[in-house]
C-alpha cells in the first residue's frame, strides 16, 4: 500500500492553448490535511477536479488511495468542499457534513473523526 493518499505525476491540463498545469508532480501523504490556497485562476479547482476524476487531462496520472482518479471504487471515499456557501445555511459545517455523509452511506463516526483530527493542526 502506498504511503501517499494522492500521487500526481506529470499532470498536464490545458485550457484552450494555455497550460493550466504543464507536468505537475505532487504527493499528499496519507493521514494529512492539505489546503489549496492561492489567487483566483491559479489552478486550485482544476487540481481538485483532476483528483476527483472529472477533469479532462492532456497527460499524466492522478492516483487516489491507490486507484486511478475517478475510479468507481473511489466515489464513496473521496469528496471535497469549496469555499462556496453551504447547501443548508441554517446548519453548522458539522451538520452539513453529517447530512451529506449519511446520504452517501459513510460510516456514522467518519465526520466527527475527521473534524476532530483537524483540530490538532
Amino acid at each position: 500500500m502506498s504511503e501517499q493518499a494522492i500521487e500526481v505525476r506529470g499532470l498536464r491540463v490545458r485550457r484552450g492553448r494555455a497550460d493550466v498545469f504543464a507536468g505537475l508532480d505532487l504527493d499528499i501523504p496519507r493521514g494529512t490535511i492539505t489546503g489549496l490556497l492561492g489567487p483566483s485562476g491559479c489552478g486550485k479547482t482544476t487540481l481538485m477536479r483532476s483528483i476527483v476524476g472529472v477533469q479532462q487531462v492532456a497527460a499524466g496520472t492522478v492516483t487516489v488511495l491507490g486507484a486511478p482518479a475517478g475510479s468507481p471504487a473511489l466515489r464513496r471515499r473521496v469528496a471535497y468542499g469549496t469555499q462556496g456557501s453551504p447547501v443548508y445555511g441554517d446548519l453548522t459545517v458539522r451538520q452539513n457534513l453529517r447530512y451529506f455523509a449519511r446520504l452517501l452511506g459513510a460510516p456514522r463516526g467518519d465526520v466527527d473523526r475527521a473534524l476532530d483530527s483537524s483540530r490538532s493542526w
